[in-house]
């Protein structure tokens, strides 16, 4: 509820006829609506009645969720007579007060900036629902909104049109191929491959798939960075009627042997080179030839595929310490590529730069929407996925239209990009939370641009919700989430499962066309998490319960808020710290762990920190063991996921109920302050400058301190490599810094790679 100091103001409801009218009544139905806005009741609440005098404290008594009305007000005793009746909580004052006609006048008083009169207006009303209600129902049984309101829900979600036809990713891919085979489909370095070409060397790869016994309900895993290659083994396994399982060759083997387990994957698709890990082997491996040589036949596999066929398998975070396989089917992306394709113009004429890893759902996106319009997508060349500098050089010279990312991977390039001019006409940002001067940012930049706001999750669509920011309001906490997408849905529910009120902060759900299968071999979970969608009107509709908080507008659109349990995002990726405390707990020497995110003044997580207790009193030193502790990390977990800071305690601090002190863990990695150091030449005092400017850090850190100690991680060892290679004219890459963790080490690196940057040779579009 919007309970604040202030001064007073206060609006009238339309009149209301009570069930009951006895003091108790009136404390009961404030307390019902206090109940459902919060999911609790309140412990205690003031009263009066008169109008005047001193105010009368009432403890109250939970009786449960399940209880009706009648016990609720049954139970609740108000020792009061005489009318008005008025209750407190909070800052807000209910009063009650009867009418000639047998009505009843309910006002709410509240400070300024509880919200405006249509805000209170809305409470009024609300309270006068419960107050209506026959004693029988509970509280999570009255629909408490509005007429208003009930007609806004259904109008944000009244987004069905007809599915597409066809409704598979590949079938929309071969329309365009049929349409314009000489166009350019994908660009990486040198490559331009033409849609015919990719239709004919998938098809032949598809044949090959059909050979290893690969068909409808088959899965192929695609061991590929972001690559032509990519592109042909993800388009080749939806054309033999397979899934694919996008298995991020840069993933420590342990974490890639678990997904391909998991992933249930039947052939593994490969660029030559990678080596698989041990778990792989057994598994039938087709390793592809440079793309110029691959085999090509213009003969499409005949095999029936369905929109309701699954598509791929992404993973995100467990809670259980391993990852989640989501199993997605083509109709819900399909429908959702097109429908945001239409809402910013996508045409032949655009290319989009693929800057997001292969395991990401993001990289669907860019695939797909470009593949399906006839637009090229371009790939970073080789071993650059990561170098800033490089994909500067791309949106500068390849007339690169569409950006897609999560906004701290905008932030890098942005930083980068400098006073040049470009072609980028679209921004797409989602995954995370958008800095309110982000859209600035780019219109300065890029005068004139698109930028968009999309959010979603990846069980349900790459993205369900839509927002164009045309400017930043002043008053906003946070950029819009939007609406949602055609044929997706999305629901605040409170904590009885029922629309929230505008403005009352609930739990977001989504619904529609992109709600995904569940999870692979997780069915307890699934059931948790995909519920029936009872708003949909569809049978055996489901919708997904995202964990986020958030509101719907009086306007109509969401504004994200938080998350319901202790999943984070950090630097876009959405991480299960229950999962990286498992594998904590796996090393022999760790005790116990908690994993918290430390976060910047606005409260975003921007880095994780682990705190672990030893099994037993530790031999080494706490740097040795740390050490220790982050190599077995690094060894299982992707980069994102291991944790920037490591300290060893001696025991993890806990609250009154013994429980652990999350909350004091996340202050203490939000307060650690960082030791100043004394470099000892020119050369260290130059990066560790550089440490110091990309890592916020007070002092130029020691030549021996760590980098990961200080919080430097994945997105921050992508700024590292671009600021040492445009200072000292190297052509270090962030591969070349994974081993280099001190100052000293990274100095050594830089002195063996000065001179040898060589600016690649680019393909401008004609």
């Amino acid at each position: 509820m919007l309970w604040n100091d202030g001064p007073p103001h206060s609006t009238t409801a339309p009149p209301v006829r009570p069930h009951r009218t006895a003091p108790g009544d009136f404390a009961a139905a404030v307390l019902a609506l206090a109940t459902r806005y919060t999911g609790r009741a309140p412990a205690e609440l003031l009263t009066r009645a008169g109008g005047a005098g001193e105010w009368t404290a009432v403890a109250v008594q939970d009786p449960g969720p399940a209880a009706t009305l009648g016990t609720r007000r049954d139970a609740l005793s108000v020792p009061l007579s005489g009318t008005p009746v008025e209750v407190a909580l909070g800052s807000l004052t209910f009063r009650f007060e009867p009418m000639h006609d047998g009505g009843w006048a309910t006002t709410v008083s509240a400070g300024s900036t509880a919200g405006d009169d249509a805000a209170l207006g809305r409470i009024a009303a609300h309270v006068n629902a419960f107050l209506a209600a026959p004693d029988e129902l509970s509280v999570g049984a009255v629909d408490h909104r509005t007429e208003a309101e009930r007609t806004l829900f259904a109008e944000v979600n009244r987004t069905a049109v007809a599915l597409p036809e066809p409704g598979c990713l590949h079938r929309q891919v071969e329309r365009v191929v049929d349409a314009a085979p000489e166009r350019i489909a994908v660009v990486q370095g040198e490559v331009r491959l033409s849609y015919g070409r990719l239709d004919a060397v998938a098809n032949a790869l598809a044949e090959r798939l059909g050979a290893h016994g690969v068909g409808p309900g088959g899965r192929v895993g695609v061991v590929a960075a972001r690559s032509v290659d990519m592109v042909v083994a993800a388009y080749a396994a939806l054309k033999a009627g397979a899934s694919y399982v996008p298995l991020d060759p840069m993933l420590p083997p342990a974490r890639q042997a678990a997904l391909h387990r998991i992933g249930q994957v039947d052939v593994i698709v490969t660029e030559s080179g990678h080596r698989l890990p041990a778990a792989q082997e057994g598994t039938p491996v087709i390793a592809l030839d440079p793309v110029t040589e691959l085999p090509a036949t213009p003969r499409r596999p005949e095999v029936p595929v369905r929109g309701d066929d699954l598509a791929y398998t992404i993973f995100t975070s467990g809670s259980s310490g391993e990852p989640k396989g989501v199993l997605l089917d083509h109709v819900g992306r399909t429908s959702m590529i097109l429908d945001l394709a239409a809402r910013i113009g996508l045409t032949p004429d655009d290319r989009i730069l693929a800057v997001s890893s292969p395991s990401f759902d993001m990289t669907v996106l860019d695939m797909f929407a470009a593949l399906m319009t006839g637009a090229a997508v371009v790939m970073p060349e080789r071993g650059r996925e990561n170098d800033i500098d490089h994909w500067v050089d791309l949106v500068a010279h390849n007339d690169i239209t569409v950006w897609h990312s999560v906004p701290s991977t905008l932030e890098l390039f942005l930083n980068a990009w400098g006073d040049r001019t470009g072609s980028l006409r679209a921004f797409l940002l989602g995954g995370d939370w958008i800095p309110l001067g982000q859209p600035q940012a780019v219109w300065k930049a890029f005068p004139g641009a698109h930028f968009v706001s999309l959010g979603g999750a990846s069980e349900v669509s790459v993205d369900s919700t839509y927002y164009t920011v045309a400017s930043v309001d002043p008053s906003w906490r946070s950029i819009p989430y939007g609406r949602p997408m055609t044929n997706q849905n999305a629901y605040v529910l409170d904590a009885f499962g029922r629309p929230a009120a505008v403005d009352q902060v609930g739990e977001l759900y989504l619904g529609g066309a992109g709600v995904g299968w569940g999870y692979q071999s997780r069915a307890a979970t699934t059931a948790e998490k995909f519920q029936p969608d009872p708003f949909r009107g569809v049978p055996g509709a489901r919708m997904y319960r995202t964990g986020d908080l958030a509101r719907l507008r009086r306007d109509g659109e969401l504004e994200l808020l938080g998350r319901v349990d202790q999943q984070v995002k950090v630097g876009g990726v959405r991480i299960e710290v229950g999962e990286i405390e498992a594998c904590l707990r796996e090393h022999t020497g760790v005790g116990e762990a908690v994993v918290v995110a430390a976060r910047d003044a606005q409260g975003r997580p921007r880095s994780l920190t682990a705190y672990v207790v030893p099994a037993s009193p530790a031999p080494d030193t706490v740097d040795a063991v740390a050490r220790s502790i982050r190599e077995h990390l690094a060894a299982r977990l992707p980069a994102a996921m291991v944790p920037a800071r490591i300290e060893v305690l001696d025991a993890l601090p806990v609250n009154s109920n013994g429980k652990i002190a999350r909350r004091e863990l996340e202050q203490r990695a939000a307060a650690v302050s960082v030791p100043a150091g004394t470099p000892d030449d020119e050369l260290l005092t130059s990066v560790g400058q550089i440490w110091r400017e990309v890592l916020g850090l007070d002092a130029v850190p020691a030549a021996d301190e760590s980098f990961a100690g200080l919080g430097g991680g994945s997105l921050a060892a992508i700024q590292v490599s671009s600021r040492l290679n445009r200072r000292f004219a190297t052509d270090i890459k962030v591969a070349d810094l994974l081993g280099a963790d001190t100052v000293a080490l990274v100095a050594q690196v830089v002195t063996a790679r000065r001179g040898e940057r060589k600016r690649p040779a680019l393909v401008r579009r004609r």
